[in-house]
């Protein structure tokens, strides 16, 4: 197949071991297809993120770090604030344990979900924004947005790092409404979204699956279009500059393919892939 072996070629001339961004900007989004909540399965997820957001942290450049699953206000954020100041746990999450609400739920699992980063943010003190928010549906990027501005007052002039679903991470919507990145773009600020990918799978598309651009209806994919990024590549993690220069000036042949939800070519969203198999 033509595609896959471009784009074999294309990442082994354009990726890195490390990730070494290139390009200007104030916050380095990462992209994050969200692990489950409830259960464990798709740990793969967490641990790719945590790996990515710690590397990123570790440049004394980031003073902040912003996460999406950390609530503004109520029992997350005070989980997250008491483990920082005196390295106190909630409850772990017991699945039997029927009886508790969402936000507790939230608690015991999203402060431990991302543990290493808070360990290292209290070895090396960065400032913690937490920009979650409790609405769903079309106007979740711009309750996100509005909440980071509002964490983001007092630290302005400052870059960081910001962790969000990878939808609200995009440079280009594919809906009709803005991204995160949109909204706050139309602020001044300049950014670099990273898109995290493993290989788990649940059902028919795995998280790496990437469909070449063949005009079909979205509604008409089926599993024999996919192709897997984390296929083409013999060692993970690996970062991948999406829209370098190529070949005799070709370009990028990430061009032609779009994630299984969009109609929108990856380096009009992304600017980094990042792989990783469990």
């Amino acid at each position: 197949m033509a595609l896959i072996d471009d784009l074999k070629d294309y990442i082994a001339r354009n990726s890195t071991t490390t990730t070494v961004i290139k390009e200007k900007h104030n916050v380095a989004i990462v992209g994050e297809t969200h692990a489950f909540l409830k259960t464990t399965d798709s740990e793969i997820r967490t641990k790719a993120a945590v790996r990515l957001l710690l590397e990123l942290l570790a440049d004394v450049n980031y003073k902040y770090f912003a996460n999406e699953s950390y609530q503004n206000k109520g029992k997350i954020r005070s989980g997250v604030d008491e483990y920082v100041r005196t390295k106190t746990l909630p409850p772990a999450f017991d699945p039997k344990q029927t009886s508790l609400d969402i936000e507790e739920i939230g608690k015991r699992v999203l402060v431990r979900r991302y543990l290493p980063v808070l360990d290292f943010i209290r070895a090396n003190p960065r400032y913690i924004l937490s920009i979650g928010s409790l609405i769903e549906g079309d106007g979740r990027d711009a309750a996100l947005a509005r909440n980071f501005l509002d964490e983001f007052k007092v630290h302005r002039g400052h870059a960081g790092v910001l962790l969000l679903g990878s939808s609200h991470a995009s440079a280009t919507s594919d809906s009709k409404h803005s991204t995160v990145r949109e909204i706050l773009h139309k602020g001044g600020l300049s950014f670099v979204s990273i898109k995290v990918l493993t290989d788990f799978k649940r059902g028919d598309v795995p998280d790496d699956a990437v469909f070449e651009q063949n005009n079909k209806p979205l509604a008409d994919l089926t599993v024999g279009d996919i192709v897997r990024l984390t296929s083409l590549v013999p060692k993970t993690p690996v970062t991948i500059a999406v829209d370098r220069s190529w070949t005799n000036g070709r370009a990028s042949p990430f061009w032609r393919l779009t994630f299984g939800h969009s109609k929108v070519p990856v380096p009009a969203q992304f600017e980094y892939i990042v792989l990783q198999k469990a």
